[in-house]
């Protein structure tokens, strides 16, 4: 009898350490719990908060009090455009894999104003109805990334003004050169024509040196020429398909590359700002064909869809790796921002030894639109 009693006060106080252990570790834990900088609270299928700690009390703005008296549900916490898709994916697909990868929602504050969040969750036990979220305030990283956002798209601004003013200045500098310096050069050649005329059978000598003037002053003014059509083509005001044929015929004196033009509607009109965008574009994708590519053909294809116009400059020369390329080319990144400006979309289809295709989305009926950065595959 003595045997048993001393046994059974062995147990006892062998349970009373075991007990004493297991406080002093749950102490330990909700210490842990409360003092994380990430939320912590365990739920159950029907909607409730069971158990929280500090940081997610403090990212929703609730006390304790509101937590001991049941009047703090995650349903109840949840936007309703959240909360729907919460009930028809998140738990059915929760229930099956009893686990989630981290995604972004948004909570309700106390005062009714909106946190956004990153949650973890997951079930104590598979087919259980209770689990453990954790949750990170993203507050401070949205509004890292509006600044960012602003940024960019003022950053963005200032190079469509950049751009619209380059223009500009081209438009007007050919203007000048076309009306004031060629008006120049025509009259010094009908000069040193006259003075070859009027004199030339008396002075030989003149002659000759008025002939050598007239010659160098049609180099002069087919190199004029050539300076305004690359600053303002005058095709431009005929319309984007002439532009691109006077592109093509201009590409095409070099022999080593033939050069096609598939235009699908020729008396497609374009506003001044797209027919610039697109003519650069391939005015650009042309130099980098011709600099590298070695291809034997390049087509230019342009065609309307009933909101968009879809271009198309595709080569079958040596190709290149364009995620590598980007970070040092400065002509895929001016052709980036030229079309992102007007709210379109561009990509470069490429991989080495299978050419090259430089593709364009550019809408017809939006200054602006949500810009994707240039796709690079």
């Amino acid at each position: 009898m003595l045997r048993l009693l001393a046994s059974q006060a062995a147990t006892s106080l062998e349970n009373t350490r075991l007990y004493r252990e297991l406080e002093q570790r749950e102490t330990k834990i909700r210490r842990l719990v409360d003092a994380n900088i990430i939320g912590i609270f365990i739920w159950d299928f029907e909607g409730h908060v069971l158990e929280a700690n500090d940081a997610f009390l403090r990212i929703v703005d609730y006390d304790r009090e509101d937590l001991m008296a049941g009047r703090l549900r995650w349903m109840d916490l949840t936007p309703p455009e959240w909360l729907a898709r919460d009930l028809s994916q998140w738990i059915p697909q929760h229930k099956v894999t009893g686990r989630l990868e981290p995604f972004e929602k948004e909570y309700f504050r106390k005062d009714g104003s909106r946190v956004p969040v990153l949650i973890g969750v997951a079930t104590f036990e598979a087919g259980g109805n209770e689990g453990v979220a954790f949750v990170l305030d993203l507050t401070e990283r949205k509004k890292a990334e509006h600044r960012l956002r602003e940024s960019y798209e003022m950053l963005r601004e200032l190079t469509s003004r950049r751009e619209t003013a380059r223009e500009e200045e081209r438009k007007h500098i050919a203007r000048e050169m076309h009306d004031d310096l060629g008006q120049h050069l025509t009259a010094l050649r009908m000069r040193a024509s006259m003075l070859a005329v009027q004199f030339g059978k008396d002075l030989p000598a003149l002659a000759e040196q008025a002939q050598a003037l007239t010659a160098l002053v049609d180099n002069t003014m087919r190199v004029v020429r050539g300076v305004i059509a690359s600053l303002r083509p005058a095709a431009l005001d005929a319309g984007i398909g002439a532009a691109l044929e006077w592109l093509a015929a201009e590409f095409n004196r070099n022999p080593r590359t033939v050069c096609r033009l598939r235009v699908q509607d020729e008396n497609l009109v374009l506003n001044e700002d797209r027919a610039i965008v697109l003519f650069r574009v391939v005015q650009e994708a042309l130099t980098n064909v011709a600099r590298h590519a070695a291809a034997s053909q390049v087509t230019i294809t342009l065609e309307r869809t009933p909101d968009s116009c879809v271009l198309e400059v595709r080569d079958d020369g040596q190709g290149f790796d364009p995620l590598a390329t980007r970070k040092r080319s400065f002509g895929l990144a001016g052709m980036e921002e030229r079309v992102l400006m007007l709210g379109g979309r561009i990509v470069v289809v490429s991989s080495p030894g299978n050419g090259c295709a430089i593709i364009v989305h550019l809408p017809l009926f939006h200054e602006t639109g949500d810009a994707t950065d240039m796709i690079y595959t």
